[in-house]
């Protein structure tokens, strides 16, 4: 049967549809297509229409659902989707839904419309607007439609371009070449010109070459889309402008712009064009006011315009409308496809964060609790705790030492913005430093009430020793504020706990470490051991090293025990450190990352690689779970201040005298002076039994010292270094490592070669069933010779800053889909060494590789 072009293009609406998504419901409830959907056949699909019975509809397909996959299948249906009473809600929960008015447009099976974007391109946008019309007022109907479409032959355009629909046609062409040969083979310049003028107003004289014709129509929509957006605050230089003039064709333009852009098949001949566009019109040069561009996402101009303006805003003061935009401007376009763009915008939204925790914070302290356990209180426990400020600073510098700036727009303000928000952190610190000091100094020892070092291993570890197979683990320098973020991460699959003690002081490593161990609670008493060194004496026992540590919970535990490093764990261990475990009652497991990463004094790597010591220590819980150890208990020796470079400005003379150990945080020793700048007081009244005296700055200065970090330091007794986080886990069965199946998974680079140390890889996925998905969280990695030799920076939602992993969701249109997010990667150049790399995606909860790309192409990095 032939077919006319209203009823063709309506045919290739259902099969595009049915291509997509394969079940697909069409409810026709103007019986408009009765006597279309009697005849319609698609290939490889069955095609089901109601007649009076809906059981015995059901009866038909019930076969054809019993498949994990969805089956190609059409169900019509000639009434109002609202009138069936739900009969067929599991079809359209499953598929789709084509009728009147449904949204998307591709959906939308409305005869008036169908008829307008059928005839457009034959009959001009007027003639189909008026036939529309006619339709909606009830005098046409769709065989009356297809005669009107014989009345004119287009059907060249549509054998070209695969359809009757103007937009389609002019995003094909100006997308790309592709259809080049056969518009010149059909000699077809005319028409598509014809249909141009018609759908965006632009005349393009059939005699151009077509990719003059190509480039003419790029300005010309691209500026239209421009103007439109801008509205009323068009800069007065743009103002002559020769862009579409009528609503209609403006509408067209800015469509075409949109779908251009969103179409990840041709999204890089969008960013060709725009940029190339946006150079030969000189847009670089014009000023833009700020509060009109912000959903305006032509040009990338645009975009730095509006990264620029909100760092000059944030030099002035954070606020939270700010610090949303930054946020937002994450997922959008130009973030997407330009890593750089993307890190950016985190990285401010970072900086803003840091700014606003900074004033929440100092208010707060204006009236802050009188007492050590109130001030640990809103510290460490509270809602909305104020080692946030310590987390987002984290996050600031982490962000700051992995950001590189675009070579064609550094941003000159950026770097004093960053100093800004430093010297805040540092600023209300020494507050928060000074206020907690004081406190502590005059408090009776040990303060009712809190949780003390000494006493883990006996409250936490030992009740249920040679019941419960347990791991007791040991991280050097692990902040409070880094564990309850961690602990945020894991709470999905661990049963946790997390509260804050009080570290033995000074809080250094012989000292904190030697603190956990069997008998700790009985008394313990810091002792000179020599060399400038101090230890810890327990049970009649100087504990000096990890070796002494070790030994003295091995003779004391009372069950069996086995050491072993974190990096024992991965990324698997070996049969014998498994064997190792499994005979073991108890598994001590020591991570001193922070504390060598750090201490090495580079500063840079220090930043890149801080939070990657959060992400090994997930890890190596679950791989723990997966060996069968029940109950993990998680304590850190002490915390640290990890800052901007200390100044000659907090740098102060320590005490001298007879010392017998000096750290940039605190001196040990007897004799020597005292002066305001510091507290100065014996250990005694400090409630830890010594001969020594301790003086530590008031605020977040230093001793001088020779050697020694320039950033980080600890053995203070600042909150960040004195309060350690102990965190109590219980393995569930969502801990166990399980990945996720039934997902049909998609990996898409930014660009088709890594050629930029910033890198995007945007992840989808789907159902591999009629089901929806219950989206995971996801690592995005990019090797070199098996080697991960990235950092993830952002993501467009969903990014952890304590793991660089990625929790993903569903669509907010189709809970089978999962909505894309485009990753940002850091590679370290220095350590890949071929001309090819691979990409992974790995479930973050088991490690299990769930896709990858091979062979991505790696060309000069600058």
């Amino acid at each position: 049967m032939s077919q006319g072009v209203v009823t063709k293009h309506l045919i290739d609406l259902i099969a595009k549809q049915v291509d997509d998504h394969a079940l697909v419901v069409w409810y026709d409830p103007e019986k408009h297509y009765r006597a279309v959907a009697a005849d319609l056949t698609l290939p490889n699909t069955t095609v089901a229409r109601y007649d009076g019975s809906f059981l015995q509809l059901r009866l038909e397909i019930d076969s054809l659902l019993n498949d994990q996959h969805p089956p190609r299948l059409l169900v019509y249906v000639p009434m109002d989707q609202g009138e069936t009473d739900h009969a067929l809600i599991e079809l359209d929960t499953a598929g789709v839904v084509v009728q009147p008015g449904q949204q998307p447009p591709n959906r939308n099976t409305r005869l008036s419309l169908v008829a307008r974007n059928a005839l457009r391109p034959l009959r001009g946008e007027a003639n189909a607007a008026d036939i529309e019309k006619q339709v909606d007022a009830g005098k046409l109907s769709l065989a009356d439609l297809d005669k009107i479409g014989e009345k004119k032959d287009s059907g060249v355009l549509s054998l070209i371009f695969g359809t009757g629909n103007p937009q389609e046609a002019a995003l094909g062409f100006v997308a790309g070449s592709r259809f080049d040969a056969d518009i010149e083979k059909k000699s077809a310049r005319g028409e598509l010109a014809d249909l141009l003028q018609t759908t965006v107003e632009i005349d393009l004289p059939d005699s151009l070459p077509l990719p003059e014709m190509r480039d003419r129509l790029a300005r010309h929509v691209l500026l239209t889309d421009l103007v439109v957006g801008l509205g009323d605050m068009l800069p007065d230089s743009l103002s002559s402008l020769k862009v579409a003039t009528p609503p209609a064709a403006r509408d067209a333009c800015k469509e075409l712009a949109r779908n251009w852009r969103m179409r990840r098949d041709v999204r890089d001949s969008y960013v060709t064009a725009s940029r190339s566009v946006e150079e030969k019109s000189s847009l670089g040069q014009i000023s833009f006011q700020p509060g009109t561009i912000a959903e305006v996402e032509t040009f990338p101009c645009l975009e730095r315009a509006l990264l620029r303006n909100v760092e000059e805003t944030l030099q002035v003061g954070a606020t939270h409308d700010l610090l949303d935009l930054a946020t937002s401007r994450q997922s959008r376009f130009w973030s997407e496809v330009t890593p750089t763009i993307q890190a950016h915008w985190a990285l401010l939204a970072a900086v803003a964060q840091v700014l606003l925790e900074a004033d929440r914070v100092a208010q707060a302290l204006k009236d802050a609790p009188k007492t050590v356990p109130g001030l640990v209180q809103a510290y460490a426990e509270d809602d909305s705790p104020w080692c946030l400020l310590d987390t987002h600073h984290r996050h600031l510098e982490s962000r700051w030492y992995n950001f590189e700036p675009d070579a064609a727009d550094p941003h000159p303000g950026l770097e004093k913005l960053i100093l800004k928000a430093e010297q805040r952190y540092t600023e209300v610190g020494s507050q928060l430093a000074k206020a907690f000091v004081k406190q502590f100094a005059k408090s009776k020892h040990p303060i009712p009430g809190m949780l003390r070092q000494v006493q883990v291993f006996e409250k936490q570890v030992k009740p249920r020793l040679g019941d419960q197979k347990t791991a007791y683990v040991w991280v050097d320098a692990l902040r409070f504020e880094m564990a309850r973020e961690l602990g945020e991460v894991l709470k999905g699959d661990f049963d946790l706990t997390l509260q804050p003690a009080i570290a033995t002081i000074p809080t250094i490593t012989e000292i904190g470490m030697a603190s956990l161990v069997p008998k700790a609670d009985q008394g313990v008493k810091v002792v000179a051991v020599g060399g400038g060194k101090l230890g810890l004496e327990v049970g009649g026992t100087v504990l000096k090293d990890r070796k002494d540590r070790i030994a003295f919970l091995k003779t004391h535990a009372g069950v069996s025990v086995y050491d072993a490093k974190l990096d024992d764990l991965l990324p698997k261990p070996s049969k014998k450190v498994r064997d190792c475990i499994q005979a073991a009652d108890l598994i001590l497991v020591t991570s001193q990352e922070i504390d060598e990463l750090c201490e090495a004094d580079n500063i840079t790597q220090a930043r890149r690689q801080m939070d990657g010591v959060l992400n090994d220590l997930r890890r190596g819980f679950r791989v723990l779970a997966d060996l069968g150890i029940k109950r993990i208990i998680l304590a850190a020796d002490h915390g640290h201040l990890f800052g901007e470079e200390i100044g000659e400005d907090m740098k102060i003379e320590a005490p001298g005298g007879d010392t017998a150990d000096l750290h940039r945080r605190v001196w040990l020793g007897v004799g020597g002076t005292s002066e305001p700048s510091y507290l100065r007081t014996s250990l005694k009244a400090l409630g830890v039994e010594s001969d020594l005296d301790l003086a530590t700055p008031w605020t977040l200065a230093c001793f001088k010292s020779k050697g020694g970090a320039r950033a980080y330091f600890h053995g203070g007794l600042s909150l960040q270094e004195l309060i350690i986080p102990v965190m109590v886990m219980t393995t569930t069965a969502q801990a166990l490592s399980k990945p996720p199946t039934g997902i049909q998974w998609t990996l898409t680079t930014g660009s088709k070669k890594l050629s930029t140390r910033f890198f995007s890889v945007q992840v989808s996925g789907q159902s591999s069933g009629l089901f929806t998905v219950e989206p995971p969280r996801v690592r995005v990695e990019v090797r070199a010779k098996g080697k991960c030799v990235s950092v993830p920076v952002s993501a467009s939602y969903g990014f952890e800053q304590a793991t660089g992993d990625v929790q993903l969701r569903p669509s907010a249109t189709d809970a089978r889909l999962i909505e894309p997010d485009t990753v940002t990667l850091m590679v370290d150049v220095g350590e890949i060494g071929q001309k090819t790399v691979s990409i992974g995606l790995l479930d973050a909860t088991s490690g299990t590789e769930l896709a990858g790309l091979d062979k991505v192409e790696v060309t000069t990095i600058i």
